[in-house]
Order: structure tokens, then C-alpha cells, then sequence
């Protein structure tokens, strides 16, 4: 226990690590939440304390991409903060950023690994899933090779995310670390053209990681939808980052209501259009965008209008020469989504079930498919979903020593979500690669989560808001590409840390008992 000292003690507002007795066989609910099982309340206490560095660390002991998460998480981690019990949730995400910004350590080079293990493991795709795995595999003292088609490594982190989400260069420091273990990453060779799948065998590689993500458009086939100016979303997005040349103007719309949806949407202000409004199946409720994103776009002009299902495109020519596009559409009644992500819906009938746009472009955005081309006269087997067929528990495919993860396989997938299928391969192939099934575990008692009832929190618990993101405003933010967020202060990041229950200790204040840990200090400092 920590030696305390008179100015130590004082009715607690809050729980402090240094300061409350440990309770660590338990599980606070961020915890629970994270695809990767991080040690949030480990490295938001650090970050409290100022230790910046420690909660750098605590973070890289799961999740080698703590840049990109800091900006692109989908923080589910924050959904179940008991904070929020109280006053906010705790803004994990952004404090995973600070822990990066502010640490010393992320300037030093990561060692690279010696190779000390037989059997070389090629890998398919450098996204998340892809390098995770490989990263793993690395440290373990395996040799990894990581074949990407595209002229940079990263995958939709640097080819598609817009650059004022996730700056290309923040991605491409937490890659670099990687690279930096050991892993041999080889860009512009495109598995099916320059090398065949099977033929990697032949060039010594023991197993195999299909990584290739899902960035192949899934095509509106409706009348009209060939018109010149109807774009894919994908593709704009990547010629934005890319630098290419793509101008927009006059009016937009954007079909399609998920997380690709909005980034198109608000990079096509950036791109000079007028105004941007996006179209979607579902209600505001059921969009697959995150309530943030949504907000986002709307917060930089971006109108978003719900429940219409389009039904043929037109093309318009005015007096003027201009050219346009009219969009039908149809009033969506209601939506239903299967266990598999995939959409139908109810048309809405009679008087006013009809409704026309007009647009000068149409950006499609309503999903993406996994690109298994390379993959076609091969004994691999495709399920339903176009993705790789695996097994649910060691990720492989049905030809031994071929495995998959990522959008390769969870289509809609988030970049934690990735990340963890990333690990589950890497330890999946370790057992492979040595030839021996898995060593049977001891089955341990789970560990339990805190779960807060709250009509029992303190009432003396102080409230003290969530700190706001510092942020360019709306107006500026749509005139570049630079980083709409500008990160947490040094300061702030503290303050917003210091703002935690840390929960997973004993919960005696959340529950309005602190008066007897307070009681015990004065004994103890008699």
C-alpha cells in the first residue's frame, strides 16, 4: 500500500490508484469492452500521474497501432465507462492519442528481433489484421514476409481513410515500428499477377495469411446507374489520398449511411463541392455510421436524410448546357439487418412514398466486398458473403496452412476488430508451424466485471464534464485536408484522466462508502 501523508488524506472525490486499495482480480467494464482485452485503467492512471511513457507501454502490450486507434476506434470501450453513470463517459480514445503525442519513448526505434524459429510465414495484405499477425509472429522469432499490392503498406489506413481523420503520416509511424521488428514488407506485388498463391509454397513459406481487407465497391445495379458522373466512393476516397487529381462541384449526393458514407461525404466539400447531402436504407437509429462520424459530417454542413431506398437514375440537361443527374427514390417503411450485416427492407406505399433529388454527382457508398480474385481456380472455399471460409477458432482455411483475417473474412469489421483477428492468427499459425495441437489450459474462473448498480453510486461523487476535443472549427475544417482534431493539451489529457473511477479497484467511494477508507487513513496516520 502507499505510504500516506496528511495531505494525502481528504474525502475523496474520486478513486486514485495510489490511494485506494487494489481489487485487481476483477475487470472494469472498458476492459470487458476492447476487442483486445487493453489495459485501459493502467494506462489512463499513468496518464493521470503524467507517466506518458508507462502508458504508452501498457497500450502496446495489446494493440501495435495505438496512433491510429487514438484517432479511429470505435470505442466501445466508452459505451460502457461507468463515468457515465455519474456525468460522461471517459474519452479513452482520445487519451490513447495523448499517451502516443506525449510519450518520449515513441521516438525510439523498435530492436529488431533475431530470428530463432524454423518455418517462414507469408502474408497477404498490410492492414491491420496483416500486420498484427506478422508483427506477432516476428517477436516470437519466426521470419514474415508481407506482400502488398499497393505502393505503400498500411492498407484502408493509408489508402483510404481521409487524411483529416487519420493524418498518413501518423499511420504510417505506428507501420514503422513494425517494419522496424523484423518484418520484411514488400510493396507493388499483387498476389494472382506477379506471384501466384500457391506458388509461395514453392518459395518456402510454411503457412500462409490471406489479409487483403474488403476494398472492392459493391455496385448499385439500378437504371441509369452507368451515367458518367455516378462514382464510387472507394475510389474517391483513394484518389484524395493519393493526392489525384479529383475536383468536385455544385451538388452531391452520397448513397449510403455507414462510416465510408460520411468520409466520402465530407471529403467531397473538401473537394469544392457546394452541398453534400447523403441518402440511407435505414432510420437514424439504424444507421451503421457511428453516432460521432454522423455528427461530424453534419456539424461541416453535410445534410443526411434517412429511410429512402434510390430506384433508377436520370441524366438532366438544362437550357444552360449544364448537366445533371435526378435520383428516385422510394420511402423506406422499415429495415431489417441479419446476423450477417446484410440488409432488407419494407417500401413505404401510398401518397408521398415518392421522392426525387437532383445532384450534379452520385457517390455510391453502400458497402464493400472482399477482393478474393487471386484466390479464383484454387480448392479455397468462398462462403456466402464473398469472404474466405475459416474456422471459427484457429481462422483456418479449409487448405491446411492457409489461413484469413480481417475483412478478408469479417467484412464489416472495425480496425480493433482487425487487429484482434490479427493476434487470433498469429497464434493460431505459431501452433501450426510447430506441428503440435494446442496444449489443453487449465480452465480459469473468469474474471468478474464491476458492474455499478446506479441507484447505489455516491451522491458526493464530484461531476466534472468530459473535456471537450480542441478542434478546427467547421468553416476551416472543410477548406483542407489537414487533422480536423488537434489532440488533447499535455494538461488536458491529464485533467481528463484524473477524471477516472478506476473501477477496477475496490468501488468503495462509487458506492458512498468512502467515508471508511477515509477513517482508515486517519487510524493509520495516528
Amino acid at each position: 500500500m502507499a505510504t500516506i501523508s496528511k495531505t494525502d488524506v481528504r474525502p475523496a472525490s474520486q478513486i486514485h490508484g495510489e490511494k485506494c486499495w487494489p481489487m485487481v482480480d476483477k475487470l472494469s467494464p472498458c476492459e470487458k469492452a476492447c476487442p483486445l482485452g487493453t489495459d485501459v485503467p493502467s494506462y489512463i492512471m499513468a496518464i493521470a500521474l503524467g507517466k506518458f511513457d508507462e502508458a504508452l507501454a501498457a497500450i502496446r502490450q495489446t494493440n501495435p497501432f495505438p496512433s491510429v486507434c487514438g484517432r479511429v476506434c470505435h470505442q466501445p470501450c466508452e459505451i460502457e465507462c461507468n463515468r457515465a453513470l455519474i456525468d460522461d463517459p471517459i474519452a479513452i480514445r482520445w487519451l490513447k492519442r495523448a499517451a502516443v503525442d506525449y510519450s518520449d519513448s515513441k521516438k525510439k526505434r523498435t530492436a529488431k528481433v533475431k530470428l530463432s524459429k524454423k518455418g517462414r510465414v507469408a502474408v497477404v495484405g498490410s492492414g491491420p489484421a496483416g500486420l498484427t499477425a506478422a508483427y506477432d509472429l516476428v517477436k516470437k522469432g519466426y521470419g514474415v514476409t508481407v506482400f502488398e499490392s499497393a505502393d505503400t503498406p498500411g492498407g484502408w489506413l493509408t489508402n483510404g481513410i481521409p487524411d483529416f481523420i487519420l493524418p498518413a503520416g501518423v499511420a504510417r509511424a505506428d507501420i514503422q515500428n513494425i517494419i522496424d521488428s523484423g518484418v520484411d514488407v514488400r510493396t507493388g506485388v499483387k498476389i494472382g499477377k506477379d506471384l501466384s498463391l500457391f506458388s509461395l509454397k514453392d518459395r518456402g513459406y510454411t503457412a500462409i495469411l490471406l489479409a487483403t481487407g474488403a476494398q472492392k465497391s459493391t455496385s448499385l445495379n439500378l437504371t441509369g446507374s452507368n451515367l458518367k458522373n455516378i462514382l464510387s466512393a472507394l475510389d474517391i476516397l483513394k484518389k484524395a489520398r493519393m493526392k489525384g487529381e479529383v475536383l468536385l462541384h455544385g451538388r452531391v449526393l452520397v448513397i449510403g449511411g455507414g462510416a465510408v458514407a460520411m468520409d466520402a461525404a465530407r471529403t467531397a466539400l473538401r473537394l469544392g463541392a457546394q452541398e453534400v447531402t447523403t441518402a440511407c436504407l435505414e432510420s437514424r437509429r439504424k444507421m451503421p455510421a457511428w453516432p460521432w462520424e454522423i455528427e461530424a459530417a453534419e456539424k461541416e454542413g453535410v445534410k443526411v436524410l434517412t429511410s429512402l431506398a434510390p430506384q433508377k437514375f436520370s441524366g438532366l440537361h438544362n437550357a444552360g448546357g449544364a448537366r445533371g443527374i435526378l435520383i428516385d427514390f422510394k420511402r423506406v417503411a422499415s429495415t431489417k439487418t441479419d446476423a450477417e450485416g446484410r440488409v432488407s427492407w419494407k417500401l413505404a406505399e401510398g401518397p408521398g412514398s415518392d421522392l426525387s433529388l437532383e445532384a450534379d454527382y452520385v457517390i455510391i457508398a453502400i458497402g464493400q466486398a472482399a477482393d478474393t480474385a487471386y484466390a479464383e481456380g484454387s480448392p479455397l472455399l468462398i462462403n456466402k458473403r464473398g469472404a474466405f471460409d475459416v474456422d471459427p477458432d484457429t481462422l483456418e482455411t479449409n487448405v491446411p496452412g492457409i489461413f484469413a483475417a480481417g475483412d478478408s473474412v469479417n467484412i464489416r469489421g472495425t480496425v480493433t476488430e482487425s487487429i484482434a483477428m490479427g493476434h487470433k492468427a498469429a497464434a493460431a499459425i505459431e501452433i501450426f508451424l510447430k506441428g503440435t495441437a494446442p496444449k489443453a489450459k487449465n480452465k480459469q474462473k473468469e474474471k468478474e466485471v464491476i458492474v455499478i448498480d446506479p441507484k447505489l453510486t455516491s451522491p458526493w461523487l464530484a461531476r466534472k464534464a468530459r473535456w471537450g476535443m480542441p478542434s478546427l472549427s467547421p468553416k476551416d475544417a472543410v477548406r483542407t485536408f489537414s487533422e480536423a482534431y488537434l489532440g488533447f493539451t499535455r494538461e488536458e489529457a491529464i485533467e481528463e484522466a484524473r477524471r477516472c473511477l478506476n473501477c477496477r479497484m475496490c468501488a468503495n467511494c462509487i458506492y458512498g462508502r468512502g467515508q471508511i477508507c477515509y477513517e482508515t487513513a486517519m487510524r493509520l496516520l495516528k
